[in-house]
């Protein structure tokens, strides 16, 4: 995905792992993550719930779309149809955040939410996952007052989900992380007075 000043972005990544994790308590978590995330009002197109089984590279056993606004509980109760020691669910949705388009605004900007069964392949080992969207969204510009502006409001939204993660999940730990593998907490202790608030950050 572009970003305002017309080059590729890294993309950003929240990582959760979670006390006992067991495979009983993946789909109650799993449910918590799609009741408590903030999805876009903004957006027009359907969200998609992705459930597979093993590894990402096996055959879906399920993709179905739900329409927009997004309502998590048709998705829920589909997903209690599925539940597997190797299992994982994915839903790409959107959520709301200021985005530079010829001028700042607020749109809908697309995300990934995950939750892995202990016994699917999962490199990174963690249990829950967001794809957040383009990192420079959440960073500022140097000497761009609107970019700072909107940066340090997209930071805010960012910051109060990952509290409400950790109030309503048993995390252990969070992990924020760049795929490029730029250190990204230098860029974000840059634009967020304070630091990284205690998430390691890569």
């Amino acid at each position: 995905m572009a970003c305002e000043y017309g080059t590729m972005s890294d993309r950003l990544t929240l990582s959760c792992w979670l006390r006992n994790f067991h495979p009983l308590t993946v789909l109650a978590n799993w449910e918590k993550l799609l009741l408590l995330f903030p999805y876009s009002k903004l957006a027009q197109g359907p969200a998609t719930l992705r459930i597979q089984a093993v590894a990402i590279t096996e055959p879906e056993l399920l993709e179905q779309a739900f329409p927009a606004p997004f309502d998590p509980e048709p998705a829920i109760a589909v997903s209690r149809e599925f539940q597997y020691e190797d299992g994982a669910y994915q839903l790409d949705c959107s959520w709301d955040l200021l985005v530079w388009d010829e001028e700042w605004r607020m749109a809908p900007v697309k995300v990934s939410l995950w939750c892995f069964a202990p016994q699917f392949e999962n490199e990174t080992s963690d249990h829950v996952r967001i794809e957040l969207g383009p990192e420079d969204t959440f960073l500022p510009r140097p000497g761009d007052d609107a970019s700072i502006r909107a940066a340090h409001a997209n930071l805010r939204s960012l910051t109060r989900l990952i509290q409400d993660i950790a109030d309503k999940l048993p995390v252990e730990r969070q992990h924020l992380s760049s795929e490029s593998g730029v250190n990204f907490a230098e860029k974000l202790e840059r634009a967020v007075a304070g630091g990284s608030g205690g998430l390691a950050l890569q």
